[in-house]
């Protein structure tokens, strides 16, 4: 197996440094003559100057079905035909493509591609993660000493671990409206199951805070 990375700078040569270096035949194939200079001259990786959305050159690289493919042109036109490429000519069934613009994911995923990467979708939720405990905390500041906003991180001896929520026995007076899991927001439900390192945002009454936090913390 060989990993085939098109496109792409800085990326490309920090995947094509970290693959090679644990035993993995890389490839990289870039339209830059330059950079591929610099790739060649850095790395030890097979690099090839030349471009990936014509099938002669795909046919260089001797591809196979097990290899993985990785495309990070800046051009998702480019990407989605190198992509149908692999796939349809050469049975390639891991592939990892670059999609600049995130209006096209749908595109790429119902065309079979084994991971759509967005950068822009992935920048968008980490700053939506991080407003939607300030966005909390400006509402409730309306309301000071009427309501608590809690965040809680809940830790691996906790006993709520592995517990579904509706489980808990949390007080009627408090509500859960979210949860941050690995930098994602989920919107919990009964049978939302917690998690060691889950950050727990609720909003309850003041007198219910000591309750909630012996039922999650043990605190």
């Amino acid at each position: 197996m060989k990993v085939v990375i098109i496109g792409g700078e800085k990326i490309a040569y920090f995947l094509a440094k970290s693959f090679s270096s644990k035993g993995y035949k890389t490839y990289l194939v870039n339209k830059d003559q330059k950079l591929c200079e610099d790739f060649a001259r850095d790395l030890k990786a097979v690099v090839i100057h030349g471009d990936a959305s014509k099938k002669k050159l795909l046919e260089q690289l001797d591809i196979e079905e097990d290899d993985i493919i990785v495309v990070l042109t800046n051009k998702d036109k480019e990407n989605l035909i190198i992509t149908q490429f692999a796939k349809k000519i050469f049975g390639v069934k891991n592939i990892v493509t670059l999609v600049n613009n995130p209006d096209n994911i749908e595109l790429f995923e119902k065309l079979g591609i084994t991971a759509v990467v967005s950068t822009t979708t992935m920048l968008q939720k980490a700053v939506e993660n991080l407003l939607f405990g300030e966005e909390l905390q400006q509402f409730l500041s309306v309301e000071e000493g009427k309501l608590t906003f809690l965040k809680i991180d809940i830790p691996e001896n906790s006993k709520a671990v592995g517990k579904l929520l509706k489980d808990l026995s949390l007080p009627h007076e408090c509500v859960v409206g979210g949860i941050l899991r690995k930098g994602k927001v989920i919107i919990p439900h009964g049978n939302t199951e917690i998690n060691a390192g889950d950050r727990l945002y609720i909003v309850s009454l003041p007198t219910a805070q000591e309750q909630i936090l012996d039922i999650l913390t043990g605190e």
